[in-house]
C-alpha cells in the first residue's frame, strides 16, 4: 500500500522548503493586516458595549475578558507587522533566515490557540467554538505546514479548549456536545492542512519535471541550432570549395581556345539527357556536376600535348589517356565530389570494353558516365578544333547512331536522337 505522505526527492526538499518559508511569510503578513483591522473595529465594538452597560472595568466578565483578547489580537498583529517589515522580502532571490520561518510558524500557533481562547471565553457569552473553527481552517488553508507541525498545533489547541472549557461550561449537554465538535473540527482542519501540503508537493515537483523537460527542450534545440550553425558553415565551405573547383575547371579551359566553355555544353548535353530519361533531381545535379569536371585532370596534361595541332604520338597519348584518373584523384578530397569519382574516372570506357582507364564494358560502366560519354562525344564532334572545321547536330547524331553498341550505350543514344528528332 503506497504511503500517503508524498516524498520529495533529496536535491529539491531545499528549495521547497524555502518556497513554503517565503509562502509562509508573506500569505501570513497579509493576514496579520487584515486581523490588526479586525481587532481594531472589535475593540470599538467592545466599546460600544461598555457605553451600554454590558460589562465593567471593575468587575470580571466575559465582555471584559473578550475586550482583552482583541487587544491582545490588535497588538499581536501590529508587532508582527512591524518585525515583517523589518525582515521583510524585497525580491525573490533574496536569502531567506530563521526569521522569516520561524515568523511564519509563530503565527499559525498564535491564531490557532488564541481562537481555542476565544472560544473557551465564548462559554461565558453564548456557548459556541466558531471562533476556534474559523481560525484552525483559516489557517489550515492559509499556511503550509508540515503534518507533524501542523497536527501538534491542533492537538495542543484542542488539549488547551478542551481543559478551558471543562472549567467554564456547566451545562453538561453543551460541554458534550462542544467535545464532539471539537474532535470533529480538529480531524477535519488537520486533514485539510495536510491534503493542501501534499498537494503542493505533487505541484512542485510537477512544475520541477516541467521545467526540467523545458530545459532538456531547450539544450536539445540549442543543439540544433550549433548543429546547424556548423551545417551552414560547411554548406558555405562546401560552396565555396565547389566554386573554387569549378573556376579552375573553367581556367583549365582558357589554355586551349578550341576546347573553351566544352565542359559547360557537356553539362547542359547531360542535363538535357539526364531529363529525358527521367532520372531524379538528384542524378541530374550529380550528372552536370560530374560534366562539369570531367576533365579536370587535364591540369596535369602538358600544354604541349594538349594544344598540340597534329596527331599524338602513342607516348603522347599514353599521357592524354591519364586524365581521367588525375581528375579522380584530384576530386577524391572533394566531399561534395565523392558521389561522382567513378563518372570522372569512366567517361571514356566504351561500351565494347575497348576504353580507357579499366576497359569496362556495357552495364560495368556506371550509368550517369555513359550518359557524359554520349554528351561528351557530340560537343566533341560540334565544336572547332585544330585539325577539323566543327561539325553539324545532325552530323553528330548520325555518329551517335554509327558508334551504337560500340563506343555508346544504344539505349542511351537512342534516347538523346530521339530528344533531338521529336524537337
Amino acid at each position: 500500500m503506497p504511503s500517503p505522505f508524498l516524498k520529495l526527492p533529496d536535491k529539491y526538499e531545499q528549495e521547497f522548503a524555502n518556497e513554503i518559508v517565503r509562502l509562509n511569510f508573506l500569505r501570513s503578513r497579509n493576514l496579520a493586516m487584515v486581523l490588526f483591522l479586525l481587532s481594531v473595529f472589535f475593540i470599538f465594538s467592545d466599546l460600544v458595549n461598555y457605553q451600554e452597560g454590558l460589562w465593567h472595568w471593575d468587575t470580571l466578565s466575559g465582555y471584559l475578558i473578550l475586550f482583552y483578547i482583541h487587544v491582545v489580537l490588535g497588538l499581536f498583529s501590529l508587532v508582527f507587522l512591524l518585525l515583517s517589515w523589518i525582515h521583510r522580502l524585497k525580491s525573490e532571490d533574496q536569502q531567506l533566515t530563521r526569521w522569516h520561518a520561524s515568523l511564519g510558524t509563530l503565527f499559525s500557533c498564535f491564531i490557532i490557540l488564541f481562537s481555542s481562547c476565544i472560544s473557551i471565553n465564548d462559554q461565558l457569552l453564548h456557548n459556541q467554538i466558531t471562533a476556534f473553527m474559523l481560525g484552525s481552517i483559516l489557517i489550515a488553508v492559509n499556511n503550509y505546514l508540515k503534518p507533524i507541525i501542523s497536527i501538534t498545533i491542533y492537538a495542543s489547541s484542542w488539549v488547551l479548549f478542551i481543559i478551558g472549557i471543562t472549567f467554564l461550561q456547566s451545562d453538561l449537554d453543551v460541554l458534550k456536545g462542544n467535545y464532539l465538535n471539537s474532535i470533529l473540527l480538529i480531524v477535519f482542519a488537520w486533514f485539510l492542512s495536510f491534503t493542501l501540503y501534499n498537494i503542493k508537493i505533487q505541484d512542485f515537483i510537477s512544475q520541477k519535471t516541467i521545467q526540467q523537460k523545458n530545459k532538456e527542450v531547450e539544450d536539445y534545440n540549442n543543439d540544433l541550432i550549433e548543429i546547424n550553425d556548423r551545417l551552414e558553415e560547411s554548406l558555405q565551405a562546401l560552396d565555396e570549395t565547389q566554386n573554387v573547383i569549378f573556376t579552375l575547371a573553367s581556367a583549365l579551359e582558357s589554355k586551349d581556345t578550341y576546347t573553351r566553355g566544352h565542359s559547360e555544353r557537356v553539362s547542359n548535353y547531360a542535363l538535357q539527357l539526364a531529363q529525358t530519361l527521367g532520372l531524379s533531381v538528384s542524378d541530374q545535379q550529380t550528372v552536370w556536376r560530374a560534366a562539369q569536371l570531367h576533365d579536370i585532370g587535364k591540369i596535369g596534361i602538358p600544354d604541349a600535348i594538349l594544344n598540340k595541332s597534329g596527331k599524338l604520338n602513342e607516348e603522347e597519348w599514353e599521357i592524354m589517356r591519364s586524365h581521367p584518373e588525375m581528375g579522380e584523384n584530384i576530386c577524391s578530397t572533394l566531399s561534395f565530389a565523392r558521389d561522382f569519382l567513378p563518372i570522372i574516372r569512366h567517361h571514356h570506357e566504351r561500351f565494347d570494353g575497348t576504353g580507357y582507364p579499366d576497359g569496362l564494358k556495357g552495364e560495368g560502366i556506371p550509368f550517369l558516365a555513359r550518359i557524359i560519354t554520349i554528351a561528351d562525344a557530340v560537343d566533341a564532334i560540334t565544336s572547332h578544333r585544330s585539325y577539323r572545321p566543327s561539325r553539324t547536330i545532325d552530323y553528330a547524331l548520325e555518329e551517335l547512331a554509327i558508334g551504337k553498341g560500340s563506343q555508346f550505350d544504344p539505349s542511351i543514344v537512342q534516347a538523346f536522337i530521339e530528344s533531338f528528332n521529336y524537337a
